[in-house]
């Protein structure tokens, strides 16, 4: 005679477990209610989920991480990219956009800069991440 419901076989539960997949429905209340109450909006998850658009390209990257080191005006930042300054001046509209990066005038030249620590901090972790190093180079 075979085991009712959630009680199977051992290869059955492996199985199961090797999906990803619950043998038993069971839903703890509590926990649902914790997590259901730090959820973010529908609008600030879909503004989380433009910003990480944004630092999905590889160029972008790069620049964030040359803006990470110094401040650097658009023909110094497309000098050492080895990138057009259109092509430079493009991808920095697209970080400003998303307020990862900031400018100041002087005189006629604009400086670039990180906006904002978090974005230093969120590329040397992803670094460290792939890398498995202690600090990021």
């Amino acid at each position: 005679m075979g085991l009712p419901g959630p009680l199977r076989s051992a290869a059955a539960l492996r199985a199961s477990e090797d999906e990803g997949c619950c043998e038993v429905l069971f839903v703890d209340e509590d926990r649902v209610r914790r997590v259901r109450q730090d959820m973010l909006s529908d609008d600030l998850a879909q503004q989380v989920a433009d910003t990480f658009k944004v630092l999905s390209h590889p160029t972008r990257v790069r620049i964030l991480r040359a803006l990470a080191k110094e401040e650097l005006c658009v023909c110094d930042l497309a000098q050492a990219l080895s990138l057009s300054i259109s092509a430079t001046s493009h991808q920095l509209r697209a970080l400003r956009s998303m307020r990862l990066v900031r400018y100041r005038m002087d005189g006629k030249l604009a400086y670039y800069s990180l906006r904002d620590p978090f974005v230093r901090a969120l590329l040397d972790d992803g670094v460290r991440h792939l890398t498995g190093e202690a600090e990021p180079r």
